[in-house]
């Protein structure tokens, strides 16, 4: 089971054609293009008409629809007749209508049945309405419901994505799969981004699967694992024996005497290790070595050659070879090389005889290594001390005693002239504490304004708008508040915002976490006493809020969820 309807129609856009695309027989659904681009689309389904998708998103009850659809005025279409009759806005007409060539095209990419093209160019009464064409087929895709018939369209998920161009990198992306952008190097399968990117395997199919039919990635399927090609790589190749060379026997002149072919190899016998030589004894003025014994590995240069009428044999003889006995001992001078000799005992001087004893190399650059240590260490400890600051203590002000009335001359004695001319010295003046001097501390700033939390959602600062939310729920914990929607594209909630600006809103926004890894915000509105009036400030919102599946709830705000 194949998509026949969304291979042709992935092809009219990349060929930029321009006409009108039909799938169906009794019932149609038709898109319009122009240059590869979808500017409108229509549909006899009954779930797919606009009069259905009025009721359906509550911009008009079945009551008006029917009174509308009882007095059209000739010559006008319903919607224009919705429109004088004040039942919907402009706004309404319009965002109905995108739906609507939303789902028609969604329902044709998932037909089993193969469309018709007819390539002319489009009347001038065919309305045309802007829309995101890749954007649009994208979610249809990713909408695509039966499993089977996705993966039979795409192949095997052992296949590899390689990108073409940057088409991609500039189209607005659902985060989990803006995460595989970066990874489409052609070096992973399906199934390993699928695990590193942590996405369900289906969905990163279906997202391979427009990349190729947009003609913006390559899908290659690597070949199957040869299970005995690799068995033959990994097993170990056995060395290649070959025969032994013949042994040439030549004389003293280089004259070949006999040539003879070895035979095979015997079992190597095990080499035995010679015996230690003996201990030298100290007293004694020589040392007795053996006599070196012959060797085959390495022969002495001036050995006389063997002589030629005796030809080697390599066949060995199966009875043990008795040992030799061993030389006599040859004397050799002692090695002029001084030995130590042993130190001198306590309180004896060593003499000319009995030289110094020398101490080894190591204890002395030992000592020299231990006392740079210390030294680097006493300099950096002395660097670290720090002496505090010696703080003088505040001058203590004297307390001023109260006058005394002045002694009268006939009850005190005469006082030294000089000593009554010099004036009492002033008292000095307290001076301020360090406390005093201290400026007072700023008052904290309250919290944002209607107009500053407006403000910044416009300007899009979401530091300072998530801040200011975060701030609302502080201060309003025991409150309660609107949720009017959950929105995960900025421009959500500044439309939001713009659809309010004319009620003076008293909006904040708090982030929330997503099941898929996204973080998303949380838009309310206003501060209301108990949750009957916040449901009923609900009522009078704008029309967009109390469309189906956007309806506001009411939530007391110290339960505000942070996560789905």
């Amino acid at each position: 089971m194949s998509l026949p309807a969304l291979r042709d129609f992935f092809v009219r856009h990349r060929e930029k054609a321009t006409g009108v695309w039909r799938v169906g027989q009794e019932l149609t659904r038709t898109i319009y293009l122009e240059l590869g681009d979808i500017v409108y689309a229509a549909s006899t389904h009954p779930q797919d008409r606009l009069t259905h998708l009025l009721v359906e998103r509550r911009k008009v009850t079945q009551a008006q629809l029917d009174y509308a659809l009882a007095n059209l005025n000739p010559g006008m279409s319903v919607g224009k007749n919705l429109i004088e009759m004040g039942f919907i806005t402009q706004r309404d007409l319009l965002e109905v209508a995108r739906a609507q060539v939303e789902r028609v095209v969604w329902a044709c990419l998932a037909i089993q049945e193969a469309p018709t093209f007819d390539d002319r160019p489009l009347d001038i009464t065919v309305v045309r309405l802007p829309f995101d064409t890749p954007g649009l087929l994208l979610g249809g895709v990713m909408n695509l419901a039966d499993r089977e018939s996705v993966l039979d369209e795409l192949g095997p998920l052992n296949q590899v994505v390689v990108l073409e161009g940057r088409r991609l990198l500039e189209m607005p992306l659902p985060v989990d799969l803006a995460r595989v952008t970066g990874l489409l190097d052609g070096s992973r399968t399906l199934l390993e981004l699928g695990r590193e990117a942590s996405i369900e395997p289906f969905r990163l199919g279906a997202f391979a699967l427009f990349l190729r039919e947009m003609g913006w990635g390559r899908l290659h399927q690597l070949p199957p694992l040869d299970r005995h090609a690799l068995e033959m790589a990994l097993e170990q190749a056995e060395p290649v024996i070959t025969g032994p060379l013949p042994i040439r026997h030549e004389d003293m002149d280089g004259t070949l005497m006999a040539e003879s072919q070895p035979e095979p190899l015997a079992e190597p016998e095990v080499e035995t290790l010679p015996e230690p030589l003996p201990e030298p004894d100290a007293d004694s003025e020589y040392l007795t070595v053996p006599a070196p014994q012959p060797s085959w590995d390495a022969p002495e240069p001036e050995a006389p050659p063997p002589p030629p009428e005796v030809p080697m044999s390599t066949t060995p003889d199966p009875t043990p070879e008795p040992t030799p006995e061993p030389e006599p001992a040859l004397t050799i001078q002692r090695d002029p090389r001084p030995e130590p000799e042993p130190a001198a005992p306590e309180g004896e001087e060593p003499t000319a005889d009995t030289p110094p004893a020398r101490k080894p190399w190591w204890l002395l650059a030992g000592v020299i290594l231990l006392s740079t240590v210390v030294v680097l260490g006493y300099r950096w400890t002395a660097r670290k001390r720090v002496i505090p600051p010696v703080t003088p203590a505040p001058a203590a002000v004297a307390p001023v005693p109260a006058p005394t009335p002045a002694p009268t001359p006939a009850a005190t004695p005469a006082a030294d002239p000089a000593q009554a001319a010099t004036p009492a010295p002033p008292a000095e003046a307290p001076k301020p504490t360090p406390e005093a001097a201290k400026p007072a501390a700023a008052a904290p700033a309250g919290p944002a304004s209607k107009a500053d939390r407006l403000k910044a959602i416009a300007k899009g600062d979401w530091p300072v708008v998530l801040r200011q939310g975060e701030e609302q729920r502080k201060q309003l914990e025991s409150r309660w508040t609107l949720r009017l929607e959950i929105a995960c594209q900025v421009d959500t909630v500044q439309h939001a915002a713009d659809l309010l600006k004319d009620q003076d809103p008293d909006l904040f926004v708090l982030p929330m976490a997503m099941r898929d890894g996204r973080t998303c915000y949380q838009v309310f509105l206003g501060s209301f006493a108990s949750e009957p009036v916040a449901r009923d400030a609900a009522k009078h919102l704008p029309a967009p809020f109390l469309a189906e599946g956007n309806r506001p709830k009411p939530f007391r705000v110290g339960q505000i969820p942070d996560k789905q």
